[in-house]
């Protein structure tokens, strides 16, 4: 079934690529302002400062919830094959994966992907994200704040999934993480119901040219949008 609608979105592009607006002045422009906009202030603190986070008896660090992630310990054997064989290092054990996903609707048979202009911590800039980014424990709301925005587009939805896949995240950070990537059809008459200011409708062309600008685009968005 997804197939099927996987060969279909590929063969609009192909034909929404003829007609696509390819200028990125515009959205540039946009993103500048974004960055200015957003209010976002991040500072390195010492690990102990950290609300919410504590040590255990084995020096792991965890989360109030026992949600999220633990930095943990792992020790390395018989890598023969890389520049050391052994060796010892942290790592990031997340309890549950995440889902990141892409919306897609089709305007006057121009395909538009929807991007999330998105700061995360360690960004030194808002970059444009998949438009849903979400581990489980986001999704349970652990971290006692509001729901992930779209929601309501992604979770519970298989009837408009296009495709679907399980990738893994970077092994030498994180242990075992798996990240469904999605790409989601939305009625073009629904979407125009996503208000929020920090989402923007790009079509591919538009994407690749980002691609080749600097920290402009998240690595997501790159994973996700390879399935086609």
């Amino acid at each position: 079934m997804t197939k099927n609608k996987l060969l279909e979105l590929r063969k609009k592009i192909l034909l929404s690529q003829n007609l696509e607006n390819k200028n990125i002045d515009n959205i540039l422009k946009w993103l500048r302002q974004r960055n200015k906009i957003n209010k976002m202030r991040v500072s390195k603190v010492p690990v102990n400062a950290l609300n919410g986070w504590y040590l255990k008896k084995n020096g792991n660090l965890f989360h109030k919830s026992g949600q999220f992630f633990s930095v943990e310990g792992v020790e390395v054997k018989n890598a023969v094959e890389r520049e050391t064989s052994s060796w010892s290092q942290p790592i990031l054990n997340q309890k549950h994966g995440g889902i990141l996903a892409i919306l897609t609707r089709t305007n006057k048979d121009i395909v538009e992907f929807l991007l999330f202009a998105r700061k995360e911590p360690g960004d030194k800039s808002i970059k444009l994200c998949p438009s849903f980014s979400a581990t489980q424990s986001n999704i349970n709301r652990a971290h006692g704040g509001k729901k992930t925005p779209l929601s309501e587009f992604v979770l519970n939805n298989k009837k408009n999934i296009i495709s679907e896949t399980i990738h893994f995240e970077e092994g030498a950070r994180f242990w075992k993480k798996p990240n469904k990537n999605v790409i989601i059809n939305v009625d073009y008459k629904k979407s125009l119901k996503i208000k929020n200011p920090d989402f923007i409708w790009l079509n591919f062309s538009q994407i690749k040219k980002l691609n080749l600008k600097k920290g402009v685009l998240n690595p997501f968005v790159k994973t996700i949008l390879f399935m086609i």
